[in-house]
């Protein structure tokens, strides 16, 4: 008979994303380079999702409107399924980009179909599950089938899915990114997983509090999500500036900040972690910043090689921070693989 490993398929997704994220970035760059929607042919654009797609849209949504320039926005699927006249105007022609690690989630399912009856665009479902009921219901389907993953917590399933998104955003992928990703983040991966695995063993750590800027918050959001699902653990995510206003009234030495370092919002980020840092709490730095003025305020640092243009770098952000939440879950004697109360794809009757 065999015994149960606690944890097992979590923690072979999160490792295994190196090599998938080669796999799917190929396919795309094959399958889609002379495909996508033309999003200057729109007015605005809508991401939408459930929980961790919802996270994953508003990283969406943020990055496009900094980086092209676009009207964007990020809306739970629930509230353009129930409420759709008050987001979708016939004034305007609208991309909606539905995002669904399952391709079965009802919420998201009602809102491409209350959506459709509109007439007001058109719609583009990103899923791992090209069979899917969203796949079949959407005019165009760009699926990561490697993404596909056995766990409950969604981890490669959501860094595959960006790939998407940049892909979308960037247009042409570069013929050597494949590779030059899967080398560089296996590289990432193992500097610093033994640090990972010792902060989430670190029994003193009970608030961990994630914080990022612009794009960055919905990543933020999104490793704050996975704290709770797989450890059960205090976790919470917020814009730097934003910590100031009141939560930071929780920072105690007990506490663990996560600052998602910015290159363009540098000097802010490392003014709110200076005064974290004098309340007593552990500080880590993940990003691209290696300035001098911010290492010396970081604990741990989770330096990102900079050979990768920033274009192309945000799923770097998550695969640790994911270790983390696995190994806090194991030292609690939790089973990352099946979270408390929760289902790998939620249904409504």
């Amino acid at each position: 008979m065999s015994s149960e490993i606690k944890g097992e398929f979590t923690k072979r997704e999160i490792l295994s994303q190196p090599e998938t994220w080669q796999h799917t970035i190929e396919q795309l760059r094959r399958d889609w380079s002379d495909k996508l929607p033309q999003l200057s042919n729109y007015d605005h654009i809508i991401f939408t999702g459930c929980g961790s797609t919802y996270y994953l849209s508003i990283w969406a949504a943020r990055l496009l409107q900094k980086e092209r320039g676009i009207s964007a926005q990020a809306l739970p699927s629930s509230e353009l399924w129930y409420a759709t006249e008050n987001w979708v105007k016939p004034h305007k022609k609208i991309l909606l980009v539905a995002i669904s690690r399952s391709g079965e989630t009802t919420e998201t399912l009602h809102a491409v179909e209350s959506f459709l009856k509109t007439n007001c665009g058109d719609v583009v479902a990103i899923t791992c599950y090209p069979e899917s009921k969203l796949a079949k219901a959407a005019p165009l389907v760009i699926a990561t089938p490697d993404g596909r993953e056995k766990s409950i917590a969604q981890t490669r399933s959501f860094t595959n899915m960006m790939w998407v998104v940049l892909m979308i955003i960037n247009g042409e992928i570069p013929e050597v990114l494949g590779k030059s990703i899967r080398l560089i983040s296996q590289d990432f991966l193992d500097a610093y997983s033994e640090t990972a695995y010792q902060i989430g063993r670190d029994p003193s750590i009970m608030r961990f509090f994630f914080l990022g800027n612009g794009p960055l918050y919905g990543l933020t959001s999104e490793v704050m999500l996975k704290i709770k699902e797989m450890s059960l653990s205090y976790s919470e995510a917020y814009h730097f500036l934003e910590f100031r206003h009141g939560p930071m009234s929780m920072v105690n030495e007990q506490s663990l900040i996560v600052g998602f370092m910015s290159n363009w919002a540098h000097a802010f980020e490392t003014a709110v972690l200076k005064d974290m840092k004098k309340l007593g709490t552990l500080i880590l730095g993940i990003g691209l910043d290696n300035s001098k003025d911010s290492r010396d305020i970081f604990n741990y640092h989770f330096s990102i090689n900079q050979q990768i243009s920033a274009n192309w770098i945000y799923p770097l952000y998550l695969p640790l921070l994911q270790l983390i939440a696995f190994e806090r879950a194991l030292s609690k004697g939790l089973n990352p693989d099946k979270p408390e109360n929760l289902t790998a794809v939620v249904e409504l009757i």
